[in-house]
């Protein structure tokens, strides 16, 4: 296995804890530490196939795992955005 890679897949697998458990702080970090792992040249073979397969199988999750926290912040925006509104056109009653 290609340590680099290796790496890569070990921070993606961690990103998706992080993300699981929100802590986007956490994931961000780690997106910024396995970046520069995976621009760098990596060998043609069949480990490194398997190891993008496995990075991008934890990305895939990943992005679900993002979707459903963007789809419950804008639940919670558009809650909050009417209680605003229902507050202003009691004021202004």
């Amino acid at each position: 296995m290609s340590g680099t890679l290796n790496r890569a897949l070990q921070l993606s697998q961690q990103m998706l804890a992080a993300a699981q458990a929100q802590a986007w702080e956490t994931v961000t970090a780690l997106d910024a530490e396995r970046d520069p792992l995976l621009l760098d040249a990596h060998a043609p073979d069949a480990t490194t196939r398997n190891q993008l397969a496995q990075i991008l199988a934890c990305n895939r999750e990943l992005e679900a795992q993002v979707a459903l926290a963007r789809d419950d912040v804008a639940v919670q925006w558009q809650h909050e955005n009417m209680r605003v509104q229902a507050i202003a056109a009691y004021t202004q009653a």
